[in-house]
């Protein structure tokens, strides 16, 4: 073996005013600082790539999610409009007449139950009250005032009739 300048032992050479960045050469490798920052540099782009990937994913989800908004809104829209004919339809004078007496049971009053007021004197009256009366209408509680002063209207076939019913 030939006899060259450099120690053996390399621990034991190392000089003691040597410099830092001296020391790190020595110490690690030049290649491996390069091999660890291509590893750093590769694990970035596979990571920035999952990330991508997933931020496609969520984007597909979320237009898929828009379409169905957008198909729910157009029934919701269809749906308003022929509410709103609907609504046109049964507003009408006759629609709500015949709905009156078939859903609710109502009837346009007899001359028993109107009650015409004019002006001049007001006289209180006691209603008249039967039994059958006040059974069908337990709110009747006290006379009611009436200005009606007009002479009793004749009774006729067609106004007993409904008068009985």
């Amino acid at each position: 073996m030939a006899i060259s300048d450099k120690p053996a032992n390399r621990r034991t050479a190392i000089p003691y005013n040597t410099d830092v960045g001296e020391l790190f050469v020595r110490r690690f490798n030049v290649v491996s600082i390069y091999v660890v920052v291509l590893l750093l540099l590769a694990a970035t782009i596979v990571w920035s790539g999952i990330k991508t990937a997933e931020e496609v994913q969520q984007y597909h989800q979320d237009y898929k999610t828009l379409q169905d908004m957008k198909k729910q809104e157009r029934k919701l829209q269809v749906e308003h409009q022929r509410l709103l004919i609907e609504q046109q339809t049964f507003s009408a004078t006759p629609q709500i007449a015949s709905r009156a007496v078939a859903e609710l049971g109502m009837y346009s009053p007899t001359l028993k139950d109107k009650l015409i007021i004019q002006p001049g004197v007001a006289t209180a009256q006691a209603p008249v009250v039967s039994e059958d009366s006040v059974a069908d209408a337990p709110y009747i509680t006290g006379p009611r005032a009436t200005t009606d002063i007009s002479p009793e209207e004749p009774t006729t076939d067609a106004t007993a009739t409904e008068a009985g019913q």
